[in-house]
């Protein structure tokens, strides 16, 4: 498998993991930057810093559940982005987010499998246990 092939998958697993963390029982959460209710499976993992940035690519604090329209018209909503984030982790954690996303990381493609492995057993807890199954 190759580095390309292998983030792809782990984007999609990943992804599921956010939003999933983020809803109730019956699937709906509340956009991290705008708190619409949507359901999971219409809503994003929005990043706070671009997914570009591989640093903070497949960081937790990085990617929040987000309704589309932040997300995508509103490029991200990165300001209220980062209030929330201090808001919610406290001060500075916007700014450390940004320093580490200028960083360098290449993850290697046994990296990116053994993440797979790890977010694949994070959702499907996530879907048991809300019964999301």
């Amino acid at each position: 498998m190759t580095v390309s092939k292998a983030k792809a998958k782990l984007d999609k697993i990943f992804s599921q993991f956010i939003r999933l963390r983020a809803v109730n029982d019956e699937g709906w959460g509340a956009c991290f930057t705008c708190d619409r209710l949507r359901h999971y499976k219409s809503a994003d993992a929005g990043h706070f810093m671009v997914r570009q940035k591989m640093p903070t690519r497949f960081d937790e604090l990085n990617v929040q559940f987000q309704c589309k329209a932040c997300n995508g018209f509103e490029g991200g909503a990165q300001y209220e982005f980062a209030k929330r984030l201090d808001q919610l982790h406290g001060e500075g954690t916007a700014d450390r987010l940004v320093r580490l996303s200028n960083e360098t990381k290449r993850f290697s493609v046994h990296e990116l499998e053994a993440l797979c492995k790890i977010y694949k057993e994070k959702v499907n807890e996530l879907r048991k246990s809300k019964g999301l199954e």
